[in-house]
């Protein structure tokens, strides 16, 4: 597959269970689109302000802000979404700072159930449609949605057909339609999901995929497999980690000593790693065998946090694999 295929639809959705590496693998696919010449902005929802940490910035507003070359960020905030719908709609710039404070937004989304669904979905649509407050435009070639938590993201996204359930006529529906236009035109919108090679997230993933076929029509792009241990080690690093001889030629080479004890707790984490390889390539069978798209198999990364060249590194795994599609 080419990246420029790949990349072919504007909206970008990053959806999977909590934990599993969401936000780590919307900053890859930004890298991604960035090196290939397009202008990116990732949304990010619910507050969480991970994603800029990841290039060594500082959290992100409601505006986006550049992270990296071609790579911008915003964090979308349901208070400040209203204002800008209210002001963009109905051009009512002084009211909206009156009514959307965050305990009025509160307040009518709590009375309103999923509005505050659709105003974050709406400030999707304006990234799409180049349309900002006070006449300026967005350029973005790309919109990357680092998205709610799988148990949070299909309501989410349903969002816009309970709305238009609800209300059958007038600028509110018709709204309502074109964020529902948005997200199941495949040509606009694409969803990927992550997971970790693990029993809960590879069921749970698979019952998102069927979800989001049966339920909301929304086109489904790569299942991206993150944290393979078999990836990030070859058979022959497994099985010098086992051979005190060939371990203490390596150290030599590098003027390190190792005594009994390191060979002990080096043979411990080469058993500890082929055991939680064999886990893990079960659950991949499952998720091959069962899962209706393919699988990019990402490799765990060793390190107490990750780093801009971390996000390289996948970034990199990425694209050679997205080419062998």
């Amino acid at each position: 597959m080419e990246i420029a295929d790949f990349l072919a639809p504007r909206i970008h959705i990053v959806c999977g269970k909590g934990g599993v590496g969401k936000t780590t693998v919307s900053a890859a696919l930004a890298l991604v689109a960035a090196r290939a010449g397009y202008k990116v902005c990732v949304a990010e929802i619910d507050h969480k302000g991970s994603l800029p940490r990841l290039f060594g910035a500082s959290e992100p507003s409601y505006e986006p802000s550049e992270l990296s070359p071609g790579v911008w960020a915003l964090n979308v905030m349901p208070e400040d979404a209203l204002a800008e719908y209210l002001e963009v709609q109905y051009h009512m710039k002084r009211v909206s700072k009156v009514l959307t404070s965050t305990h009025f937004t509160d307040y009518i989304t709590t009375a309103a159930p999923g509005l505050k669904d659709i105003l974050v979905l709406g400030k999707i649509w304006y990234l799409e449609q180049n349309r900002a407050p006070g006449g300026r435009r967005y350029d973005f070639d790309t919109i990357i949605v680092d998205a709610p938590a799988a148990g949070h993201m299909i309501t989410f996204l349903a969002a816009p057909m309970g709305l238009a359930d609800a209300v059958q006529v007038g600028p509110v529906k018709r709204q309502a339609d074109w964020l529902i236009e948005m997200l199941t035109n495949p040509a606009r919108s694409i969803a990927h999901l992550v997971t970790l090679p693990e029993e809960m997230p590879v069921a749970e993933t698979l019952e998102t995929s069927q979800k989001l076929d049966d339920e909301l029509g929304v086109s489904q792009g790569v299942t991206f497999a993150n944290g393979v241990y078999q990836d990030s080690l070859s058979d022959e690093h497994l099985a010098l980690l086992t051979k005190p001889s060939s371990l203490q030629s390596c150290a030599d080479s590098v003027g390190l000593r190792l005594d009994k004890e390191d060979f002990d707790a080096l043979n411990g984490y080469a058993s500890f790693l082929e055991a939680r390889s064999a886990i893990q390539a079960k659950h991949l069978r499952v998720l091959a065998k069962s899962a209706s798209r393919p699988i990019v198999r990402l490799p765990h990364l060793f390190g107490s946090g990750l780093t801009l060249p971390d996000i390289e590194t996948l970034a990199d795994e990425i694209e050679g694999k997205l080419q062998e599609l």
